[in-house]
């Protein structure tokens, strides 16, 4: 594995049973994720973009081939993580600080020398709160927070124990497109504070183009990489970036190479 790679899959499958019928959800990927950059892959529904994400993820078990986080094939649920899903599951019974100290009182119980002191994981968790925006936020309950308030929760929570590795699985599908763009800009913030590896699972070609430096686009049935595009924007970026001539082409060339596989799928 190159020193510069933190994640390498070769020759990744996954298949699983449906009613005695072997379905092939991925299929033959290959490909390597350099330390600190952000990949992102799209594809039509069905294409296996989230099982991927799984499997890097350890949460899923590859059918054939490996797969290598850091120097070592996975074998179960990877430990220095953060997710980030669609819908942001903030436990509603806990104050927005208390849901930011779930992964420190996770790591206590298992033994972790992450784990220190408490008073040490709060003034983490304000600093991240103020990062996003939410000075102040630390004893409001989640049913208080607007979507895009709640998602900034969950990704504070994702990055609170500083991990090598962010994965999100259509993070900020839900907000309406302002809060949504708003998103991408702040995940740019974080990144210059907290250097991580991101895999990106998204059907917004907009935001794979903004957060990504590569992108992959996978074809379905079974799930494959069908391309391949390194995007060249300067980063920074800017949201003026994806109405230049550059992103605009490569959003509708991409949007192009998915729509024949997704009228395959139907």
């Amino acid at each position: 594995m190159p020193a510069d790679a933190a994640i390498q899959l070769r020759d990744v499958a996954f298949e699983y049973l449906t009613n005695g019928r072997v379905t092939r959800a991925v299929e033959d990927v290959s490909l390597e994720v350099t330390r600190g950059a952000t990949v992102a892959f799209v594809g039509p529904s069905g294409c296996g973009k989230s099982t991927l994400l799984k499997l890097v993820a350890g949460l899923l078990t590859t059918s054939r081939g490996t797969i290598i986080v850091d120097g070592r094939p996975v074998k179960g649920p990877l430990e220095n993580v953060g997710m980030a899903f669609q819908n942001p599951v903030l436990l509603p019974w806990r104050t927005v600080l208390d849901n930011l100290l779930l992964p420190f009182e996770i790591l206590r119980e298992n033994g972790d020398p992450r784990a220190p002191d408490r008073a040490v994981w709060k003034d983490k968790a304000s600093a991240l709160l103020k990062t996003v925006g939410l000075a102040g936020a630390e004893h409001r309950q989640p049913r208080e927070l607007s979507g895009g308030m709640r998602q900034r929760v969950s990704l504070c929570r994702a990055l609170i124990h500083e991990p090598r590795l962010l994965l999100l699985d259509e993070p900020f599908a839900a907000l309406d497109a302002f809060t949504r763009e708003e998103m991408w800009e702040l995940h740019q913030t974080l990144r210059r504070h907290r250097e991580f590896t991101g895999v990106l699972v998204t059907h917004d070609l907009r935001e794979a183009v903004f957060l990504a430096q590569t992108i992959y686009v996978m074809s379905a049935d079974p799930g494959r990489i069908a391309h391949v595009h390194e995007v060249k924007l300067p980063t920074p970026r800017t949201l003026a970036q994806l109405y230049g001539a550059e992103a605009t082409a490569l959003i509708r060339l991409m949007r192009e190479q998915i729509r024949p596989s997704r009228e395959a799928v139907a």
